[in-house]
């Protein structure tokens, strides 16, 4: 027996077919797809389908089928399209079977978080840690009072570089994420939305970052005082290619201390970056009623 196991897009194929032969017993497809193809060719090698099923211009699956193709490749070690490896850890389809599948299941990052620590912790290298890199499937988020998002890295990093007034107890403050941490941020806060408590964006008044504050689910920016804001804010502190958010930002609509923010943004066109927020007491600015 020659055929390779089945790669993780047919894996993906079955497993989505199997749904539907759930709700309806078969399927008759073309064998002119490129899944069914490789499916068939497979079948064929184990014999379980007739030698001549890709000569047919149509193949019909049942549950009886699929059910024969996870018995074959556990007994082969190879990955088993009901073992749905989308979804679980690379480290767990490693367990399930011998097949290379490093490119497929939950990436490293994907549930992962960077984490700015309310109380630094001392570790075992005598060293004070101030973030820490978490699953946020393991945060008890019931105890947190307040969600904050930080926009970029740097200011992250050194956020106490920043005056923040948050009358908050217990607040979770995050990375938003790059390629490494933004799944991870779009999960924890899908979960946080269930929730109903605050949660908070802080990152550059510009129209990237307001149409993400308006458009993500935050119910408040963190920003200066509109006045000390109207001060050190310029024309080219927002980029050209941020204009095709402007239209969307004029058109929400927003809480009356909000507005002065929004109008100072879309008329005038003038933003501030978070990095030059330091030294500013920076307050909760509540979006929408």
């Amino acid at each position: 027996m020659s055929y390779p196991p089945l790669s993780a897009q047919t894996l993906r194929y079955l497993q989505q077919l199997q749904q539907r032969l759930n709700a309806r017993g078969s399927e008759r497809v073309k064998t002119s797809a490129k899944a069914v193809q490789q499916v068939l060719s497979w079948c064929i090698e184990h014999e379980l389908v007739p030698g001549n099923s890709l000569k047919l211009p149509q193949f019909s699956f049942n549950l009886a089928l699929l059910n024969d193709i996870a018995r074959v490749q556990r007994q082969l070690q190879q990955a088993c399209y009901l073992d749905a490896p989308h979804q679980h850890r690379r480290l767990d389809n490693a367990a399930r079977s011998q097949q290379e599948l490093k490119s497929i299941g939950l990436k490293p990052r994907q549930q992962r978080v960077l984490l700015k620590l309310h109380t630094p912790v001392d570790s075992c290298l005598g060293l004070a840690a101030e973030c820490i890199d978490i699953d946020w499937q393991q945060l008890p988020l019931a105890q947190f009072d307040m969600l904050l998002v930080v926009e970029n890295l740097d200011c992250f990093y050194q956020l106490d570089a920043f005056t923040l007034q948050l009358a908050y107890q217990q607040p979770l403050i995050i990375y938003r994420g790059d390629s490494q941490y933004s799944s991870g941020c779009k999960a924890l806060k899908m979960a946080w939305s269930g929730l109903n408590k605050p949660a908070l964006y802080f990152g550059d008044f510009d129209a990237k970052g307001v149409s993400i504050a308006l458009n993500e689910g935050y119910s408040a920016m963190l920003l200066p005082d509109f006045a000390t804001l109207q001060q050190h804010a310029s024309p080219a502190m927002l980029p050209d290619k941020q204009l095709s958010f402007i239209a969307g930002i004029k058109a929400q609509k927003v809480t009356s201390e909000f507005q002065p923010y929004q109008q100072l943004l879309c008329q005038q066109l003038q933003g501030l970056r978070q990095q030059n927020m330091q030294g500013m007491r920076l307050a909760v600015i509540n979006l929408k009623a």
